[in-house]
């Protein structure tokens, strides 16, 4: 039962997982970390961090305006 229950907690992880990530020709990690930082207070710091389809439209939206463009993995 506990290896049924661990193989049922492993796929849903991978499903929770997203299927893309954001890059940006020429930069570094270091960039990454920043334009998402600041494009989080943006979008999070007037609506008590709470996470909405309109708050994750405005975040991708702050992060395609820095030239961060979504890549399928």
């Amino acid at each position: 039962m506990k290896i049924l229950c661990l193989l049922f907690a492993g796929l849903a992880g991978c499903a929770l997982a997203p299927g893309w990530h954001w890059e940006r020709p020429g930069a570094a990690s270091a960039d990454y970390a920043e334009d998402e930082r600041i494009c989080k207070v943006d979008t999070y710091a007037f609506n008590n961090g709470e996470v909405t389809r309109a708050s994750v439209r405005r975040m991708h939206a702050c992060m395609e305006a820095r030239g961060w463009r979504k890549v399928n993995d």
